[in-house]
């Protein structure tokens, strides 16, 4: 019979007895997962001790035990703009805490074993250095055998605002409370949803907005038919929106941040010294520049809401009959507009002109034009000086050319009322002016409403008989 061999006499291994290369194998394994925590250890230090402040230091002494689970927040301490109570303040400030201590009996295993320990060896250095937090966190555990019993701090039930929303950030913010009987207000701030723009931690954008105001508003807002027109408004074109609304609340229709008219003036200087002018336009008076003007974007500069004459029509409908008139002046071509004559803001003058009586009508009709003459030079001559020249022009439109308020010669014996037809020169349109080849009237070839410098107002001289002659030749006679 053979003996039974032990296997310690032939180097084997006994039962029991793990391989040597197995048992160095799990220490590397240890190794490396202590190299790994403790990198764990160094990277968490460095980043609260070495790159923090002293405020975001603090930050975290005060709520380490929330930020173990929440550790993505502690990226915002960091941003551009950062709430309050988030940085200076604790995380329950707002939230209801929601964790509980609870005795929690654990058995070995490995899994369990890394959680804890690297847990454990993560944020205890924090826990230890923070006295004040030690006292208020200390843990207490037994160990028996592969058992270990610990009294720990769990996560428990979903944590809540401890109020509302809509009126939970007035605790802090009560100082907004007059812009809730504002005549405007703003959907989100109306309705208390502050955090559709805000966020409550922290933000690289200003005022805590969740994106770039360039952006944010247009997640509401979209204007592409707006800013796709030919001219657009500055601010409009930049979204800077902030500039010309209040993002909350507002007295003034539109949220504007102030009245019309002061607030285009901050951009508009030009147009501000007009507000010191005798005669103002009833829009640009009365806090109304949207009654003319698109405020973000316009086919028809200066960012009209119409093409003139069209945008004047809407206010002065009786003036666009007066332009369908066979005799009118040329508005609406290339040639004139309303605001040619007309001041859309403000003038020294009634009616918006730019000059006073005939000078404003010089302006144009100073130069010959055609005629012989020039109208100022023989009109300030003339025996019509004196007169204006809307007592015998209509300054839109006619029915009787050109532009006279009544027929001629019927407006020229309105004041010339010692005409006798029986025993004067007879003038009316069913008479025909053989020299001028047209119905005969004071003007048709004898006078010259305007002047001339012949004495009454003759188109030709009177000595003799040239005037005469030109309807009237004489036959036979020798001068």
């Amino acid at each position: 019979m053979t003996e039974p061999v032990d296997p310690a006499d032939v180097g084997g291994i006994a039962e029991g007895e793990e391989q040597p290369g197995r048992r160095r194998g799990r220490g590397l394994v240890a190794l490396l997962a202590l190299l790994i925590l403790l990198l764990c250890v160094l990277a968490t230090l460095a980043d609260v001790y070495v790159t923090r402040t002293p405020e975001q230091r603090a930050f975290v002494t005060r709520n380490i035990g929330c930020l173990q689970c929440h550790a993505d927040l502690i990226p915002d301490m960091s941003k551009a703009s950062v709430h309050n109570p988030f940085l200076l303040k604790d995380c329950v400030t707002c939230h209801t805490p929601h964790g509980s201590e609870v005795i929690e009996t654990t058995s070995g295993g490995a899994a369990k074993t890394w959680r804890r320990l690297k847990s454990l060896l993560e944020w205890l250095p924090l826990r230890l250095v923070l006295r004040s937090y030690q006292r208020s966190q200390a843990t207490s555990s037994t160990t028996s055998g592969e058992t270990r019993t610990k009294v720990t701090r769990v996560k428990g039930p979903k944590s809540y605002l401890r109020q509302p929303e809509k009126d939970l950030c007035w605790t802090c913010h009560g100082d907004m409370g007059p812009l809730k009987g504002a005549v405007y207000k703003h959907a989100p701030f109306d309705e208390g949803f502050c955090t559709n723009c805000h966020d409550p931690h922290g933000s690289d954008n200003k005022a805590l907005l969740k994106q770039d105001e360039r952006d944010l508003c247009k997640t509401c807002h979209p204007m592409g038919k707006e800013l796709s027109r030919m001219q657009t408004h500055p601010p409009a074109a930049g979204w800077f929106c902030t500039n010309c609304h209040n993002p909350h609340a507002s007295d003034y229709q539109g949220m504007l941040v102030m009245r019309q008219r002061e607030l285009c003036f901050t951009c508009h200087p030009t147009v501000a010294g007009l507000s010191l002018k005798a005669v103002q336009h009833n829009p640009f008076m009365y806090d109304n520049c949207t009654g003319c003007h698109e405020p973000h974007g316009s086919d028809t500069r200066p960012l009209l809401i119409a093409d003139q004459p069209p945008v004047c029509y809407r206010c002065h409908p009786q003036i666009a009959d007066d332009f369908g008139k066979p005799s009118h002046h040329p508005v609406g071509t290339v040639q004139l507009n309303c605001a040619d004559c007309h001041n859309p803001h403000a003038a020294d003058y009634d009616y918006l002109l730019e000059a006073r009586d005939n000078r404003f009508c010089y302006r144009c009709h100073a130069r010959p034009n055609g005629d012989a003459y020039a109208i100022e030079a023989t009109y300030e001559e003339s025996a019509h000086r004196g007169k204006l020249c809307i007592d015998c022009h209509t300054p839109h439109g006619s029915a009787f050319a050109p532009l006279l308020r009544n027929s001629n010669p019927q407006l020229c014996l309105g004041c010339h009322t010692g005409y006798d037809e029986k025993h004067s020169h007879p003038v009316a349109r069913r008479f025909y002016d053989s020299h001028a080849k047209a119905p005969l009237t004071c003007t048709s070839t004898c006078h010259n409403p305007h002047g001339t410098q012949y004495q009454r107002m003759l188109n030709y001289p009177y000595r003799r008989d040239g005037l005469c002659l030109k309807c009237h030749p004489a036959v036979g006679v020798t001068f």
